[in-house]
């Protein structure tokens, strides 16, 4: 058992406890530093209700780190079984891997692989002509894009045309209406 003196608020104690001697330093450093914040915020408190207060603020710590560890084995538990669903995804990787490499081989052994080769040879060809062709369809997509755009573009201006067309035509009747009336003519 360690013994150590330390001073707290001004008081010397002998500490007695089974941890080193550092650490029933730090600790007691701890509790002297609580409760010189609250004797500095409260000069007119006594030794024992400082102690008190310190005594419920370190409490509180307490708690809420009690709580936080708490919630940190909740997520190791998940983690944990995350980790454990990911291993056993893994084996069955590793197991189809080696299930699909035993295949590759015996395909090799038998003779099977030079023709897998002309086919892919094959496929490779035909999707470059795809891709080929693709690119054409994409490149004819754009221009009728922008012919389409240019087409509504002329569209709309024609309809501001007609508009403005119809608005003169309008006016012209108004001010025919009105000479006619001006000079007495009857409409038909």
């Amino acid at each position: 058992m360690n013994v150590v003196s330390v001073k707290i608020n001004g008081v010397v104690y002998n500490l007695k406890g089974e941890e080193n001697e550092e650490y029933l330093l730090k600790v007691s450093q701890y509790a002297d530093k609580k409760m010189k914040d609250i004797t500095s915020k409260n000069q007119l408190l006594s030794a024992s209700s400082a102690a008190v207060l310190s005594a419920v603020n370190i409490a509180d710590e307490l708690f809420k780190a009690l709580e936080e560890c708490s919630e940190l084995k909740k997520r190791n538990r998940m983690y944990e079984n995350e980790v454990e669903e990911l291993k056993s995804q893994l084996s069955y990787m590793e197991q189809s891997n080696s299930e699909l490499m035993q295949k590759l081989e015996n395909s090799i052994d038998s003779g099977l692989l030079s023709r897998t080769e002309a086919e892919l040879e094959k496929i490779k060809g035909e999707l470059a002509l795809m891709e080929e062709t693709a690119q054409k369809y994409v490149e004819k997509n754009n221009q009728l894009k922008a012919e389409n755009k240019e087409v509504r573009f002329n569209l709309q201006t024609t309809k501001y045309k007609v508009l403005d067309l119809q608005n003169k035509l309008m006016e012209s009747q108004i001010n025919v209406a009105k000479e006619k009336k001006a000079k007495n003519i009857p409409e038909k």
